[in-house]
């Protein structure tokens, strides 16, 4: 055996000999798998129709068919346009797989792009791995008409409505999925169907959908419409706003001698204004040094002022016109001289002229909106005996609404009255019955009485006789006074007593029960010690009143120019 054989039985020798009968060498490796839902071997993916400049994400599933651990470490796309979801190297346990996630995103619509990806991972078998990617781009492109919904400002119960236009200004189909408004939208009353929106919408069509503003509570609106479409298309908002306003004009009065106002509301539109009574100024001039005594028994002005004016408590202007009317009621001139007088300042005389004005004149003026004041003045005068009571109505018209409106209030009226406090002084007649046995009799005089609501005050007194009653024949005058502590005419008659004067009689509130109060003592007989009165024979004689009653009626006696005359009566038994 030469050596060349001799090495080589010696080397299967060995090889021989190292050998161990029955075992086997298992190899190990990974096993890249692109496989579909159904589990079949994938080879491409397609993303079908995609939004233009949208990203779309396509998934597949990719498996570890081996026995080692599948490492994927680089992905090349032949198109920008197509990318990877993931970020690179992944690994895949043996027997397990994962979801990989492409994209897309179209710049160019109605082209179908074709592109590859190739992944390189570490399976001996297949260390590259290409897949084919498709898709489309579509141009659906949403526009919404208007994209401020600005209703303004809407009176309160009162409505305005809006139409919103979504347009599908692209060449494709476009999906609308969802439109909805803000969660705070019907409290603050607006009202729609934004879901009217919502559907396909073909290329170049249109869709309206109306919302309508009609606020319930003054304030401002300011909510959104939200659109959402499919594709991937950017959803889009709608800005809605309107400011709900309404202005609440109160017309108030304050007197200048009480803290308290009163003002008109919502509800209640006519004010009762009463000024009192005060002191009539024909008889209590204000600069006549004289007291005016009411019949409660304390002192009476002559004239009470206090302050009109308006205010807004609303948020919105209001223009409004006044018109005052001095009524006639029971004066005797007609109503020619007014006992009210309006003055916003002293130039004005008395005169109140507003025909229009706006309250305020902007809303950004400081609160409380409302007008300087107007003074008004009562000053009671008189001009005849029933001139008693005074009105003037003030009428506030709201000016220059839109036609077809109501807005509340109309008009507000206020109504302000006074009364003249003057006296009146009645008479009553007085019968005195005489006894034989009794020659004098005094008998206190009270035949006045005041029923005017203002003190009468007695300046004068006097008896008189008339001239068809003689006293038995003794009197010769056609009417004689009777002067105390002289015979013959009135022989019968004196005060005994003369009334101390001036004197006063109060005011009433009640004129069917007037005041009286005795005034001085009156006697009759022989007071002289000559003859007394003829039995059987009647005798009568006046008493004569000047008083400050400004309307008493002419006197028939001469010495004083208005007059109350009292019969006094004797009859003697």
């Amino acid at each position: 055996m030469n050596a060349s054989r001799a090495v080589a039985a010696l080397t299967v020798a060995l090889a021989l000999s190292s050998c161990q009968c029955g075992q086997t060498v298992r190899r190990t490796f990974p096993k890249i798998e692109v496989i579909d839902a159904m589990g079949a071997d994938r080879g491409s993916l397609d993303f079908g129709q995609v939004q233009l400049n949208a990203t779309a994400t396509a998934s597949t599933r990719v498996r570890n068919g081996g026995n080692a651990d599948l490492s994927i470490t680089k992905a090349t796309f032949s198109s920008p346009k197509f990318g990877l979801g993931e970020t690179l190297p992944v690994t895949v346990g043996a027997s397990e797989e994962v979801m990989f996630a492409f994209t897309f995103r179209p710049t160019e619509p109605d082209v179908r792009e074709t592109a590859t990806v190739t992944l390189e991972t570490n399976d001996p078998a297949r260390p590259t791995v290409q897949l084919t990617l498709l898709g489309t781009g579509i141009a659906a492109v949403a526009t919404v008409m208007p994209r401020t919904l600005d209703f303004g400002e809407v009176y309160l119960r009162e409505s305005k409505s809006l139409e919103v236009t979504l347009t599908n200004a692209g060449s494709n189909e476009l999906e609308v999925t969802g439109a909805t408004l803000g969660a705070t939208a019907a409290t603050l009353g607006l009202t729609g169907v934004p879901q009217g929106l919502v559907g396909p919408l073909a290329a170049g069509a249109s869709r309206k959908v109306a919302f309508t503003f009609a606020p319930t509570a003054t304030g401002d609106l300011m909510t959104a419409l939200d659109v959402t479409f499919g594709g991937g298309l950017d959803p889009l908002r709608v800005t809605v706003r309107g400011k709900a306003i309404e202005a609440v004009p109160r017309l108030c009065f304050r007197f200048e001698d009480s803290p308290m106002e009163t003002c008109s509301d919502r509800t209640t539109t006519m004010l009762n204004l009463p000024f009192g009574a005060l002191c009539d100024g024909r008889l209590f001039p204000p600069d006549g040094g004289r007291a005016c005594v009411g019949s409660d028994g304390g002192t009476a002005p002559a004239s009470r002022s206090g302050r009109l004016y308006v205010r807004n408590e609303g948020n919105t202007p209001v223009q409004y016109a006044f018109n005052v009317n001095l009524l006639a009621g029971g004066r005797c001139d007609g109503g020619a001289v007014a006992d009210f007088e309006f003055a916003s300042n002293p130039s004005d005389g008395g005169r109140f002229v507003l025909p229009t004005a706006q309250l305020p004149a902007s809303t950004m003026d400081p609160r409380p909106w409302e007008t300087p004041p107007v003074r008004v003045t009562y000053r009671p005068t008189s001009r005849c005996r029933d001139d008693g009571a005074d009105q003037a109505q003030v009428f506030w018209l709201r000016q220059n609404e839109p036609a077809g409106t109501n807005r509340q209030p109309q008009t507000v009226t206020m109504i302000l009255s006074g009364q003249s406090l003057l006296p009146r002084g009645i008479t009553s007649d007085i019968t005195v019955n005489l006894s034989g046995t009794v020659p004098n009799v005094v008998q206190s005089y009270n035949g006045l009485a005041n029923a005017g609501d203002a003190p009468l005050t007695v300046v004068s007194a006097s008896l008189w006789q008339g001239a068809a009653l003689a006293d038995g024949g003794m009197g010769g005058a056609p009417d004689e006074e009777c002067v105390t502590g002289t015979g013959g005419s009135c022989r019968f008659f004196r005060w005994v007593m003369a009334p101390v004067l001036p004197a006063t009689l109060p005011g009433t509130s009640t004129p069917s029960m007037p005041s009286s109060r005795p005034l001085g003592q009156l006697g009759f007989g022989a007071f002289d010690g000559g003859t007394a009165p003829q039995t059987g024979t009647m005798y009568r004689i006046f008493a004569v009143f000047e008083t400050d009653d400004p309307y008493g009626a002419p006197c028939p006696y001469p010495t004083v120019g208005s007059c109350v005359v009292s019969s006094v009566r004797a009859i003697a038994n």
